[in-house]
């Protein structure tokens, strides 16, 4: 099991046995080089921890600590998880600054507590029945226990082909589980107690004027990436040309008082519209970083392969790829870096935001010319010859825009909507599914959202979803493949329990998207950088699937291939790729779905 996860932390290996439990970990070293090996202990090795991911207020903890008379052996942030938890018990998660996944044994007590940061930058999970109780960083650690069946919940199936991965709490397995962020797991007497103990709470205070709001943004943000810049070893940040990366950049430049080390992904001639290579460089050239540029090609059969291992379950946001080569060039230079990751779902950066706020406003227009002739032209129009998405996201918009509040959102956002999956599986597969509609997911968090404002509803579904389940995993996935050490500042929860209490025109003013991040950026960043046309860190997958990559896309999906996995419409398929080959559709994202599954099945279930 732990050899499995020897990418995660090729520096040490640490395991403590005693009667029927064991705890194992890796270890990358990053805080503490000499002293921080783990399990760590109380003073009477009643409590031991196994720890994933950083606590970076260790230190002004500690201190409290010390001065109650806890003795502390190394200089890591990890003792502090053990002490603490003496001190004040379960609640010790919540002095934690940070990102992490730790397990305590308490051997007196004869339980176990798990428990998963506040956004979940790190993931666990978990896998119970009578007999046994196994937890890892990674699905793949606990199939490396003994006779754990591999088995697929049809649910989680429909989910995946609707949102690209599986949304917490559940996996592709029925088996095994995700602890949720904010979460705790209790473990006691073969008995598991799941125990929530933070969520964000969106609440509009008292309007203040801009410029307050801009000093208290800035002051958080100063101070989030001030802390994730202690390390031991050499750090540097991913340089991606927008906005919050660039914002980063510049604070830790200032703090360092040094050059910082940059990285940026781009893409060979003709897709330029997914190149933000030179708002890098102009970021790069105003402080004077050390700027390290890498350029993602169309040939990507191999890296697809190696990179599906690492998520062990169907995963398809296509920014995989780039953020593959990414650290691992990265990886060449420092051991940490520091990521933009985060502004968009706590700022309002997103087209969809403005979709659905329009859509709002769009609903009560009274019907007639706008609503009945323009739809039908715009369902008509093919698809952009240069990748651009702005017709596909027309579409979407008005296929969605008579949809209530909750479907609506879903539709904007999923790749197959529940009809489109009643033409895409074969019908065997449609009755396991039943009567399950992916939009339950939704309707999960929006009984916590009664109060709030529209945008502030969808922005807290994306930090309980999109940012969670897709986002942070790739970021962690993608880094430590290369055992590399990820920071996301703008996920400081101090930082995103403010952003929750501004008000949605704060956030969005008309067309001006992220407003006040961008008012924050202006006194740091070029104007071209802050205000280009937002471009997001994706592939130019619609374009290469057109060009080199068509006998790809046919070898995987062929006849052959669909049937001996047994699941799909082959007609279906087979219509859709054509579509997008001829351009009159863009299907890249439901066909790289469709990819990404047939791969994983095929490794997963059919391996010869």
């Amino acid at each position: 099991m732990n050899r499995s996860l020897l990418h995660r932390g090729p520096d040490e290996e640490g395991i403590y046995e005693k009667r029927n439990v064991t705890l194992g970990m890796r270890r990358l070293k990053i805080i503490d080089m000499a002293t921080g090996q783990q399990p760590i202990y109380n003073e009477d090795r009643s409590i031991v921890t196994v720890f994933n991911g950083e606590i970076y207020n260790y230190k002004e903890l500690r201190k409290d600590l010390e001065a109650k008379g806890h003795r502390f052996i190394t200089q890591s942030d990890t003792e502090v998880i053990v002490h603490q938890y003496e001190e004040v018990g379960d609640r010790c998660v919540e002095y934690f600054r940070g990102m992490f996944a730790f397990a305590i044994w308490d051997d007196k007590k004869r339980r176990l507590i798990i428990a998963r940061d506040r956004l979940g930058i790190k993931q666990i999970y978990y896998y119970h029945d009578d007999n046994k109780f196994i937890f890892s960083s990674e699905i793949k650690g606990i199939f490396n226990f003994p006779n754990i069946e591999k088995k697929m919940d049809p649910t989680s199936l429909s989910d995946y082909f609707s949102f690209l991965y599986v949304p917490s709490p559940k996996t592709i397995y029925s088996n095994i589980l995700q602890i949720p962020a904010g979460h705790l797991l209790i473990y006691s007497n073969g008995n598991i107690e799941l125990r929530k103990y933070w969520d964000v709470e969106y609440r509009e205070e008292k309007v203040r004027k801009e410029e307050e709001y801009i000093e208290e943004l800035l002051d958080l943000l100063k101070e989030a990436v001030r802390l994730r810049l202690i390390s031991d070893v050499p750090l540097g940040a991913f340089l991606s040309g927008g906005v919050d990366s660039g914002i980063i950049v510049a604070l830790m430049s200032q703090m360092m008082g040094l050059p910082a080390e940059t990285f940026s992904i781009g893409y060979p001639a003709g897709s330029e519209t997914y190149d933000e290579r030179k708002y890098a460089k102009a970021v790069s050239e105003q402080y004077n970083t050390h700027h390290h540029e890498f350029v993602v090609k169309h040939d990507i059969a191999d890296v697809t392969e190696k990179i599906i291992p690492y998520f062990d379950q169907p995963f398809a946001d296509a920014s995989a790829i780039p953020n593959y080569y990414l650290c691992k060039e990265t990886k060449n230079y420092v051991t940490v870096a520091l990521s933009g990751l985060g502004g968009d779902e706590l700022a309002g950066g997103y087209e969809r935001y403005l979709g659905y706020i329009i859509g709002d406003h769009y609903q009560a227009l009274p019907d007639g010319l706008i609503k009945g002739i323009i739809p039908s032209i715009i369902r008509r129009v093919p698809d952009s010859r240069k990748g651009n998405h702005f017709i596909r996201r027309l579409k979407k918009f008005v296929e969605v825009e008579y949809l209530g509040e909750e479907d609506r959102y879903f539709n904007l956002i999923a790749k197959y909507g529940e009809l489109e999956k009643r033409n895409l599986f074969l019908p065997d597969i449609l009755e396991t599914i039943g009567s399950y509609k992916s939009c339950k997911v939704f309707s999960n968090y929006l009984e916590n959202t009664e109060n709030m404002n529209p945008l502030d509803k969808v922005l807290y579904l994306d930090l309980k979803t999109y940012l969670v389940d897709d986002l942070l995993v790739l970021t962690d996935r993608m880094s430590m493949a290369h055992s590399l050490e990820a920071r996301v500042p703008f996920l400081d929860h101090k930082l995103v329990e403010f952003f929750a209490t501004l008000p949605p025109s704060i956030k969005i003013r008309g067309w001006k998207k992220k407003y006040i991040l961008k008012k924050v950026a202006e006194r740091y960043l070029p104007k071209d950088t802050i205000y280009h046309p937002k471009m997001g860190f994706s592939v130019p997958l619609v374009l290469w699937f057109r060009e080199n990559l068509q006998e790809y896309v046919r070898e995987v999906l062929s006849d052959s291939m669909l049937s001996e996995i047994g699941m799909f419409n082959k007609q279906y398929i087979n219509s859709i790729v054509e579509r997008h080959l001829s351009a009159a559709d863009n299907y890249d994202e439901k066909i790289w779905s469709i990819i990404v599954f047939v791969l994983w099945y095929k490794k997963t279930f059919l391996r010869h």
